[in-house]
C-alpha cells in the first residue's frame, strides 16, 4: 500500500483565510493536534495547534501564522508515514505531489494500514509488480510465477504508485526467486520490490515498535 491510498476524507484541510478560532475548533472536532493549509489545492505547510494558542490575541488568520514544511508524496510506502509522524512529531502527515494537495493521514487510518499488513511472514519472498489495471490479470500473473516453479502463498492487491496502476503484493514460497524476475521482467512486468521474508517481517516489526512508542501503547 502507498500513501496515498490510506488517506482519511474527514480530514477536511484549512485555507490561509481561515480563523484561528476556526482552526482550533476543526482540529478539536477531528482530534489531531495539526492540519493541512492548502489554496486552490496547493499544499502551503501543516499548522500545529500548540503553535496557534500561543499566538492567539496577537493574530486572527492563518495567513500570518508559521507552518510546518511536512509531507510525504503519495507513491511512497505506507509505512515511510511511520518514520515522517515520528520524525516531526505530528498527527497528520499531508500527501502531497509536485505542491498538488492529494490528501491527509491520520494516525487511526495508518494504524488499520499497518492491521491489514500484518500478516505474519516467516518463509519464502515478498514480490511486488505494479501494472495497468487494463492489464491485470490473476490468472496469468498465476501462470508466470508457477512457470518458474514457485508457488504464490498469499496476494495483496491495491492501487500503485501511479494513476490507474494496480500494485500486486505476493508472498512466495522461494526465496530464490531470481530467475523469476527476470522472467516477470522479459513478459514486461514491471517489478518494484523484493524482500526476503524474514527481513520484510524484521523491518515491520521495527516499524510497529516505533509507531507503538509514539502512540505510548
Amino acid at each position: 500500500m502507498h500513501a496515498g491510498s490510506i488517506t482519511n476524507s474527514e480530514l477536511i484541510p484549512l485555507d490561509p483565510g481561515d480563523t484561528l478560532e476556526k482552526a482550533l475548533r476543526a482540529m478539536d472536532e477531528l482530534k489531531v493536534e495539526h492540519l493541512p493549509v492548502v489554496a486552490e489545492n496547493h499544499y502551503l505547510g501543516l499548522v500545529a495547534e500548540d503553535h496557534l494558542l500561543d499566538q492567539e490575541g496577537e493574530v486572527t488568520f492563518l495567513t500570518n501564522v508559521q507552518l510546518m514544511p511536512v509531507a510525504i508524496a503519495s507513491g511512497q510506502h505506507f509505512l515511510e508515514v511511520v518514520d515522517v509522524l515520528c520524525e516531526a512529531d505530528v498527527s497528520v502527515v499531508p500527501v502531497v505531489d509536485d505542491g498538488v494537495y492529494k490528501g491527509c493521514i491520520d494516525r487511526a487510518h495508518l494504524w488499520r494500514a499497518f492491521h491489514h499488513s500484518l500478516t505474519p511472514y516467516s518463509e519464502g519472498s515478498i514480490l511486488t509488480l505494479e501494472m495497468p489495471w487494463q492489464d491485470y490479470s490473476l490468472a496469468q500473473v498465476s501462470h508466470r510465477v508457477e512457470s518458474e516453479g514457485v508457488k504464490i502463498l498469499q496476494v495483496l492487491v491495491s492501487d500503485g504508485a501511479q494513476p490507474d496502476h494496480a500494485e500486486v503484493a505476493l508472498r512466495l514460497s522461494s526465496r530464490n526467486i531470481e530467475g523469476l524476475i527476470d522472467s516477470l521482467r522479459r513478459h514486461g512486468y514491471g517489478v518494484s520490490a523484493f524482500y526476503r521474508a524474514e527481513e520484510y517481517a524484521e523491518d515491520m516489526k521495527k516499524r510497529m515498535d516505533a509507531f507503538m512508542r509514539y502512540m505510548n501503547i
